[in-house]
């Protein structure tokens, strides 16, 4: 049985406070905005500031342009400097006194979208530019950031890396790369260790879903570009990190769905297969040109939010799939409302360290549980093949094949047909019990029935006239274990005629029962003590066995009216598939 959420948490507590300290870090790396003053004791830097500043108001885009005019003679004093500009989807046209020096405007190599990206413009600043005439000329795309001013800094790029990393990034990117790497290695353990389909589908879709997550934080991060040095190709990265995030309420919605254990999955699958669509609606839309992706995000969260809470009624879910749910949504609120203030969402860790924390505490939890149900299952099968050996063990003893072939021999010379057909039972009888051993699911009454049939015809030619049967088996249509009727019809063989030696008769009974199927085996004979006899208790302990394992029936012995001993087997009907 699954333990609750607290004890799964109470169990994984030294990682929940190893992640707590790494959020603790985050937050104070996010407001450690004084780190920037060790900027100039390691190397020269200048924020440039424009001379001139002129506003356009255009028909396209986001409807204006703004153009920036510098003087580069103090620029040009900065020891091995190159301007730096961080723009977020902002075409940006650089010409220095009048010769252009770049223009990151649409390009036919990489026309999918209007917007350039998130990406930084360098531009090489050399002594000999003193008292030359820079202008820029930014251009927003999207109305979001169209009131966006950006720093025009003079350094070197170690420099720039440095101030970048540890002024505000540095914990979201650390956070960024950790959940997505360990994303993809949940991933690759949930398809490598032979796990059961739920608990596979739980591990991997947890992993799958951290891993989109860190991809999209990362690739919305400003020190990206500036690390894989990617101009030309920043278009690139930023629809890389877009995809991720159409991904990311697709894998939620299914996570969700598998955390429900079942209930209502349908409804679950149906709004994971109405955002997995939407999503590739949206991708196929903007490489035709019909739909911007950035303005389509929002829209695009809030909707598959809708559908998270869509697909809750129907599935009745658990205590942890709401806590799923719920803290992240959260989260990405904490992380909005940190954009509102900092105005650097893709660096904001609250979310990325509640994925973090799922990923470590749930899914290794997810892990451990599914381990430990594959090794109890291990362990039945063994314990189930132990008992089937004991089984044909208890069933192929020399004396009874001694007694047969003794009693075959004698019935050669005074009634060769009778010895014939003990002969063919003999044989039916002992191919049924190598046919049942190899079994490893229950099997048709019928061929049990046939089975004990076959046993019972080489011990009434024994017996001659001392053994009678009686049956009432109209109700056949159920299953239970191979090896369960006979053993029992033997044992009061053995406790009847076969100890006493005076005539008796046994009563084998089949019928339907509140929520299953009844058997019932009855003989006339000596009571039955199972501590009487060591071998005959092992017998009947490994039916009482395996009925439980293979299909949850019991067995029970008890006194018979009027002498004897009574046997009930009970085979539940929800397992006689």
């Amino acid at each position: 049985m699954k333990k609750p959420i607290n004890r799964q948490i109470a169990a994984d507590l030294p990682v929940a406070l190893a992640l707590a300290a790494a959020i603790a870090l985050s937050a104070f790396l996010w407001h450690a905005s004084g780190m920037k003053g060790v900027a100039p004791a390691v190397s020269p830097f200048l924020v440039m500031r424009p001379q001139a500043v002129r506003e356009e108001v255009i028909a396209d885009y986001a409807g204006v342009r703004r153009v920036y005019e510098f003087d580069l003679t103090k620029a040009a004093g900065v020891r091995a400097g190159t301007l730096f500009v961080h723009l977020r989807h902002t075409i940006a046209i650089a010409e220095k006194d009048g010769m252009l020096l770049a223009d990151t405007g649409e390009s036919k190599s990489w026309h999918i979208g209007r917007t350039p990206g998130n990406y930084w413009l360098t531009l090489p600043i050399y002594p000999e530019d003193a008292g030359k005439t820079l202008r820029v000329t930014l251009t927003p795309v999207y109305a979001s950031v169209r009131g966006e001013e950006p720093d025009f800094l003079v350094m070197d790029r170690q420099m720039l890396l440095h101030l970048e990393v540890l002024s505000g990034e540095g914990a979201a990117l650390v956070l960024s790369c950790v959940t997505a790497a360990a994303g993809f290695f949940m991933m690759l353990l949930a398809l490598s260790l032979g796990l059961a389909a739920r608990d596979r589908r739980r591990v991997f879709y947890l992993g799958a879903f951290s891993c989109a997550a860190g991809v999209w934080k990362l690739c919305g991060l400003s020190v990206l570009p500036l690390l894989l040095d990617w101009y030309g190709r920043q278009k690139l990265l930023w629809y890389v990190g877009a995809a991720a995030y159409l991904l990311l309420p697709v894998l939620s919605l299914r996570l969700l769905t598998v955390m429900c254990d079942g209930k209502g999955e349908q409804i679950g699958n149906l709004c994971c297969c109405f955002a997995a669509l939407s999503a590739l609606a949206l991708l196929a839309l903007q490489a035709l040109g019909a739909v911007e992706l950035h303005e389509a995000l929002i829209p695009y969260g809030v909707g598959t939010a809708a559908l998270h809470f869509m697909a809750l009624p129907g599935q009745k879910p658990k205590r942890t799939a709401l806590l799923w749910l719920l803290p992240t949504f959260a989260a990405l609120g904490l992380d909005l409302m940190l954009f509102s203030g900092e105005g650097r969402f893709p660096a904001a860790p609250v979310f990325l360290a509640w994925v973090a924390l799922n990923l470590f505490v749930r899914g290794f939890g997810f892990l451990r549980d599914a381990i430990r149900r594959e090794r109890e299952l291990r362990e039945k099968d063994e314990e189930l093949r132990g008992v089937k050996m004991q089984t044909l063990i208890n069933q192929i003893r020399p004396h009874f094949i001694y007694n047969t072939l003794a009693s075959v021999s004698m019935l050669c010379d005074s009634d060769p047909r009778r010895a014939a057909e003990v002969v063919a039972n003999f044989n039916n009888y002992l191919q049924a019990n190598f046919t049942a051993i190899a079994a490893t699911e229950p099997i048709a009454f019928v061929a049990e029935l046939e089975h004990t049939k076959a046993y019972l015809n080489v011990q009434t030619a024994l017996y001659a006239s001392k053994l009678a049967v009686e049956y009432d088996t109209d109700y056949v249509t159920f299953r239970l274990p191979p090896l369960t009727l006979q053993p029992i019809v033997e044992n009061s063989v053995k406790h009847g005629v076969g100890k006493t030696h005076r005539p008796e008769r046994i009563f084998i009974r089949s019928r339907a029962a509140d929520g299953g199927a009844e058997i019932l085996v009855e003989d006339d004979g000596t009571r039955y003590e199972p501590s009487a006899d060591g071998a005959a208790h092992v017998g009947l302990a490994n039916v009482r066995e395996r009925l439980a394992m293979m299909c949850g029936g019991t067995l029970d012995v008890a006194p018979r009216a009027g002498g004897g001993t009574l046997v009930r087997v009970f085979v539940p009907k929800s397992r006689q598939t």
